[in-house]
């Protein structure tokens, strides 16, 4: 059924989460999967130094998130691919899945309150909405992963 597919992931906890249903998904349906993060950078006028300083930081900071889902997979004896990207997120991640020939996404939720959904929306909605392949957005109960060192609480308020 998936051959496949894409975990947008961004190091909070509920795209670990993602991250296990995507493995799932892998293992029951031998599928590839491929790790895709994605740094916004800054909407202001920046220098070029300091848009190269916000994207080293950016790297560093994925680079160790990335590490810790490298982990997760290896539980699951999966090997995976990951893919960092630069610019809005949820653009860039349906981009992203257009040209990577995707059957599935994989993402987190983030619990937005109905009044914060107004305001702000979700990258998690933006790609729904979007992607040319099926979407799975992960919610519910913590699993393995979510008590994975360094989990990032931070990114799931």
């Amino acid at each position: 059924m998936f051959k496949r597919i894409m975990l947008a992931f961004d190091g909070s906890k509920m795209s670990f989460r993602a991250a296990e249903k995507a493995f799932d998904l892998a293992v029951k349906y031998g599928a590839a999967v491929e790790v895709v993060t994605v740094a916004q950078l800054p909407d202001y006028g920046a220098t070029v130094g300091e848009v190269d300083e916000y994207r080293t930081r950016a790297e560093e900071f994925y680079r160790q998130n990335l590490e810790k889902v490298k982990q997760l997979a290896d539980h699951y004896g999966l090997r995976i691919t990951d893919r960092l990207l630069f610019g809005h997120v949820g653009g860039k991640l349906v981009e992203y899945a257009g040209e990577g020939d995707f059957d599935l996404v994989v993402i987190g939720a983030r619990g937005h309150s109905p009044l914060q959904q107004m305001f702000l929306g979700s990258v998690s909605q933006y790609v729904v909405k979007r992607a040319p392949c099926a979407v799975l957005v992960a919610k519910g109960r913590k699993g393995v992963a979510a008590d994975m060192p360094g989990a990032s609480p931070a990114q799931d308020k």
